[in-house]
């Protein structure tokens, strides 16, 4: 009987989806295995949520983007009528020609915005996405961008990448990269730095971006990836769409993850990119791993020698080489060797040694 009740609340948590019940959040109950498919149900809910809420947005925006430009036009359409009328009238004190030259492309630049939007829009259609190692693939995408970076005389690092397995459209998630780092080198003067480093918090993968340039007011941060928003100064130039951020946001959420930033004007900026793992994929190793530092070093501070005998013996049944029994083994009786080594290959390096592995 109990097992048909927690059968249950799968089957009561499909039905209420089959109905078009998705403002009702599905309550997480039952043994372990219906947990886990209740929590998978309940993140499809919410991402359907979000969809709505979100097309429901995109749909306002829209609305208000055309009246925004449908008043923006109307300046420069007089500026252009007004400098022609000088020129009719003979009056030379200006280059009018030059400024009615100016004029002409501020109208085709908005009119070109909303060219780019509508293709956005086109590029919702929900596409195929690639089981990727998050080391093999960033690593190989950012190695692209250091020539760019380091033409401008700006500092460049990337730190080690740890491995970790998510599904993304590779071109896409280019597209968010390259709006990222080109952000940071538009914006990052000369002899500034750009670093790149990663981590795995939880459940999810987290790209960092952190540039020395001039920063974003502290105001406008809930703004910045708005559709069409430009900073005033620092942060925009006449070439902008007011679009990158708009985009590379968009394109997380479509992954499952979600995009912020940190910035203080004057100091720089950090964008941060958390994108979902595929958690089946990890070994009891490697979850211990996904901890942060300061969780493993009390787990070998409170737990001491035992640690490095545990983890190798279960390194051992998940990688079936000899090696990697015999040093289990070893780090039993030599707990003295052992456990120091690894404290501190995890102070300086984040990972416990598997040196035989």
């Amino acid at each position: 009987m109990a097992g048909l009740r927690k059968k249950n609340y799968v089957q009561d948590a499909v039905a209420a989806l089959n109905a078009g019940d998705f403002a009702t959040p599905i309550q997480i109950r039952g043994g372990v295995a219906q947990k886990r498919i209740l929590r998978q149900l309940e993140k499809l809910r919410g991402f359907i949520m979000e969809r709505e809420f979100a097309e429901a947005r995109m749909v306002e925006q829209n609305k208000l983007a055309i009246a925004s430009v449908a008043h923006d036009i109307k300046t420069p359409l007089a500026l252009i009528s007004g400098y022609a009328e000088c020129l009719q009238d003979g009056m030379d004190d200006k280059d009018y020609l030059s400024l009615i030259s100016e004029k002409t492309e501020q109208l085709n630049n908005l009119v070109l915005k909303l060219v780019e939007t509508s293709q956005h829009e086109i590029d919702e259609i929900p596409k195929l996405r690639d089981l990727v190692d998050t080391k093999l693939f960033f690593g190989n995408l950012l190695g692209k961008f250091e020539p760019v970076v380091k033409q401008k005389n700006i500092r460049f690092k990337v730190r080690k990448i740890p491995s970790a397995h998510i599904y993304v459209d590779t071109r896409e998630m280019e597209r968010v990269v390259q709006n990222l780092i080109s952000n940071a080198v538009k914006y990052t003067d000369e002899g500034g730095s750009i670093e790149v480093f990663c981590k795995r918090e939880g459940e999810f993968f987290v790209l960092n971006v952190k540039d020395t340039g001039r920063g974003i007011e502290k105001k406008n941060l809930p703004f910045v990836f708005d559709k069409f928003y430009m900073e005033e100064s620092s942060r925009t130039d006449s070439k902008s769409s007011g679009l990158g951020l708009y985009v590379t946001r968009h394109i997380v959420e479509r992954h499952g993850g979600n995009i912020r930033v940190k910035s203080k004007k004057g100091k720089g900026s950090r964008f941060i990119v958390s994108l979902p793992e595929v958690a089946d994929t990890q070994t009891p190793t490697q979850r211990f791993e996904r901890n942060s530092k300061s969780v493993k070093l009390l787990m070998f501070f409170f737990f001491g020698w035992i640690m490095p005998f545990v983890l190798r013996i279960m390194r051992y049944f998940e990688s079936r080489r000899l090696s990697t029994l015999v040093l289990g083994l070893l780090a039993f009786p030599f707990f003295m060797f052992m456990f120091p080594v690894d404290f501190i290959s995890e102070i300086l390096y984040n990972k416990m040694t598997f040196a035989m592995d």
